[in-house]
């Protein structure tokens, strides 16, 4: 799981803005390149990448949600069930029908067994549909801050075939500016989404961990 993540927080690492600041012209020590130069194809790629991110999320969450109502629904079935198991030992206690009060105190406990396992199958399926929906953000997040970053690109090349000086030169230079901390902003809010997912996968496995000891307690049959 976590090597989704790290692909998609690797689309805008920083190693990059390092290497183009130290790159960068000494006359101007105050302005420096925050945000490292890349070609516009791979930019574009990068993308479309993010795009099918998304998709494979969305739908990978619908998948995670139909399966934890399913585990719901099948919780109230074994309920229901419990309830008139519970009927039929209070009928065979009456009846002074020993035999058929322990065979049922026995279907009794297995279903009970089998209720505790269908509720830690809820909860991991609903923990991951949350992380399904955090990497859908996520992907969302990284294509934002990679649109933001073509446009930041296609400006700065605008401004290299712009003369040096005059009225059009300094108002490209405002607009990449503010397209500059826009991407800036943009890539924070990625990089905080990439966390959260991180976390999301650890209550994942923990919810899995929880599920195999469930599994291997029936088996067991305590």
């Amino acid at each position: 799981m976590r090597t989704a993540t790290f692909l998609l927080l690797a689309l805008l690492g920083g190693t990059p803005a390092l290497v183009a600041q130290a790159r960068e012209p000494s006359g101007f020590d105050s302005f420096i390149m925050l945000v490292a130069p890349r070609d516009t194809i791979t930019i574009k790629k990068q993308i479309r990448a993010a795009a099918d991110a998304l998709t494979a999320a969305e739908k990978a969450r619908q998948v995670a949600e139909t399966m934890r109502l399913g585990a719901s629904s099948r919780i109230e079935f074994k309920k229901v069930e419990i309830n008139r198991i519970k009927e039929r030992i209070n009928l065979a206690k009456k009846e002074n029908r020993e035999a058929d009060r322990v065979g049922l105190e026995a279907e009794r406990k297995a279903a009970e067994r089998e209720i505790e396992l269908l509720r830690r199958r809820e909860e991991l399926r609903d923990a991951e549909t949350v992380l399904e929906t955090k990497r859908a953000d996520l992907a969302s997040l990284t294509k934002q801050a990679l649109e933001l970053e073509l446009q930041l690109a296609v400006r700065r090349a605008q401004r290299r075939r712009t003369p040096v000086g005059g009225a059009g030169g300094a108002s490209l230079d405002r607009v990449i500016g503010e397209l500059e901390k826009q991407t800036l902003e943009a890539q924070r809010a990625q990089s905080a989404a990439g966390i959260e997912v991180s976390d999301q996968e650890i209550q994942v496995l923990d919810r899995r961990l929880e599920m195999l000891d469930a599994q291997q307690r029936v088996l067991a049959g305590t």
